[in-house]
């Protein structure tokens, strides 16, 4: 019984759940009504927002001072409050729904007047479909946001191909290869991790994961990010072994052992914002003995449905998480100068549990494998 009781969501739980939701709302520019009604991203999910839902939200955004999205949830709320069929249903709804009108004014009067109290009582009785989102200023997108929610220009239309020949083993069992980029350079292989090695790789609690932390020498002021992380070194076992393998199969490269393997779920609205893998470490000689990050290869283990995706917005570029592929990229040009196009991004989570596996390859390893950076 105490596993179970310690399994079940806690306060920190529900204020990631709620902060995710409120970001999701932000990142895809949603009407929260379209929320509450389950339709996001162009899709009518499966489930609606109930009253209590739509209340925490609200209870939220007012903690947070946001009073003109409060009251909208607040209004939200109480659309889809059940309406009383008898006299008990009566007692039990009518003071939920009086708290709920009392929240609603008291929010717009936070912004607003005592000279518009009359108006407010009139938004109450408005079609919650009517927004009052038109009452604060909006930002024109980001590139980031652009690409989160599909804006992006169609990507160019390059090569898909069977890669035999990166290394011997390779002739015998070729794997699919997708072009998506040229500058930065970036491919997608298809199908180069097994159900049973995700079953294995997923099976942690979140107990065995700690919240997501990053060094980003080039923005050390980010501090906004929501998702967990578990962290192993690559000769932990045999499967870590053969995932290390294939990488080199894949990349040509000496995948060696310095940097370690990083397993990371993104929850509901869990996303990571615009960052760099490699380090510039022509600015900072002091960071590492070994190189800077020449390649970043990420393995999506889970599909998700809607959201999620990886976005470049330097190129433009947005890639959909797809179960059993694998992402990889040069973060450094031929002379081991930076690439600024592969700073990258997570977009927010709306359905699913996103894990990902994340592993870099120093260029000072490479010497053999990549001598002068051809």
């Amino acid at each position: 019984m105490n596993k179970l009781i310690n399994r079940t969501p806690n306060a920190n739980d529900m204020e990631e759940a709620l902060m995710g939701m409120d970001r999701i709302e932000h990142f895809y520019d949603l009407k929260s009504s379209d929320m509450a009604q389950g339709h996001v991203a162009g899709q009518q999910l499966g489930s609606r927002m109930s009253a209590s839902d739509c209340l925490a939200l609200a209870d939220y955004l007012y903690k947070r001072s946001e009073f003109k999205r409060a009251a909208e949830w607040y209004r939200l709320a109480l659309s889809v409050l059940p309406k009383p069929k008898n006299n008990v249903a009566f007692k039990f709804y009518a003071p939920k729904r009086e708290e709920l009108e009392k929240m609603f004014v008291i929010s717009r009067l936070q912004e607003g007047s005592l000279d518009n109290l009359s108006d407010y009582l009139k938004e109450l009785s408005q079609n919650p479909n009517n927004s009052l989102v038109h009452l604060r200023p909006r930002k024109p997108p980001t590139l980031i946001e652009q690409g989160c929610q599909g804006k992006f220009p169609p990507g160019p239309q390059l090569v898909c191909r069977y890669n035999s020949t990166t290394t011997p083993f390779m002739r015998i069992a070729p794997l699919k290869e997708e072009e998506i980029s040229r500058d930065p350079l970036i491919w997608l292989y298809h199908n180069v991790i097994y159900d049973s090695e995700i079953a294995q790789l997923t099976n942690l609690t979140r107990e065995e994961m700690i919240l997501g932390t990053t060094t980003n020498y080039t923005t050390p002021d980010r501090v906004d990010r929501l998702f967990h992380i578990k962290v192993t070194d690559d000769d932990g076992g045999k499967l870590d072994k053969t995932l290390v393998n294939r990488m080199a199969d894949i990349s040509g490269l000496d995948v060696g052992n310095t940097t370690t393997l990083a397993r990371i779920n993104y929850g509901l609205g869990g996303y990571f914002q615009e960052h760099s893998d490699y380090m510039d470490i022509k600015l900072h000689p002091e960071l590492t003995e070994e190189g800077d990050r020449l390649m970043t290869f990420l393995f999506y283990m889970t599909d998700i449905p809607v959201g999620g995706a990886t976005i470049f917005p330097g190129a433009q570029l947005a890639i959909q998480p797809k179960k059993g592929s694998a992402l990889f990229w040069y973060n450094l040009h031929n002379n081991g100068d930076p690439n600024p196009l592969t700073r990258h991004a997570v977009c927010p989570t709306i359905v699913g549990s996103r894990w990902v596996l994340v592993k870099s390859m120093l260029n000072y390893e490479q010497m053999f494998k990549k001598p002068c950076y051809k």
